[in-house]
């Protein structure tokens, strides 16, 4: 689990009141580095509590946070999410914001730039406890960014990009 102190003040039912991510930032003393950056942003800060539902025996202290590159076929082979599923509930939307142009700004950045406009957030499972429903993907477990990879497999597959096209992830692995 995450401590309550990286708990976002005002954090009431992952409320838009909590405290801004400026502040956040400075409470915490984040460093300047992008793969801590984009953890803390998209796990801690705005998923805190549903974070520490799913990963109760995460201690942060036993991984490292880095950027790391995987191709798209990479990223079709080997992240998964809960029951070692693949993440494709979303390719039905992309066909339907393909067809309508949609606005949804994380579709129209991938569509565009035909890569996630910010990285997943995997964590590689070996070090993780799992039992029922909370049986993890292997090898990479997708902690967020459904749509993202989601649509990630949904271009690989209508080759809009090519299987070596390169993309990048935020990857937590267990320090050895």
């Amino acid at each position: 689990m995450l401590p309550t102190s990286l708990r976002p003040l005002n954090f009431e039912n992952e409320s838009w009141n909590k405290e801004p991510w400026s502040d956040y930032r400075v409470r915490i003393v984040l460093t300047d580095n992008e793969a801590i950056e984009q953890f803390y942003r998209q796990v801690a800060y705005d998923h805190f509590d549903h974070f520490n539902e799913h990963y109760p025996n995460f201690c942060l202290d036993d991984y490292s946070i880095a950027l790391e590159q995987l191709t798209a076929q990479e990223a079709n082979d080997k992240i998964r999410f809960f029951q070692n599923n693949v993440m494709d509930q979303w390719n039905a939307q992309f066909d339907y914001y393909e067809e309508k142009d949609q606005q949804y700004v994380i579709f129209q950045e991938m569509r565009k730039n035909l890569t996630p406009p910010f990285p997943p957030v995997l964590i590689e499972t070996s070090s993780l406890i799992d039992s029922g429903w909370r049986a993890y993907g292997r090898p990479l477990h997708l902690i967020e960014g459904t749509h993202r990879v989601s649509y990630l497999r949904r271009m690989l597959e209508l080759r809009l990009i090519k299987a070596d096209s390169r993309h990048e992830f935020v990857v937590l692995r267990p320090n050895k």
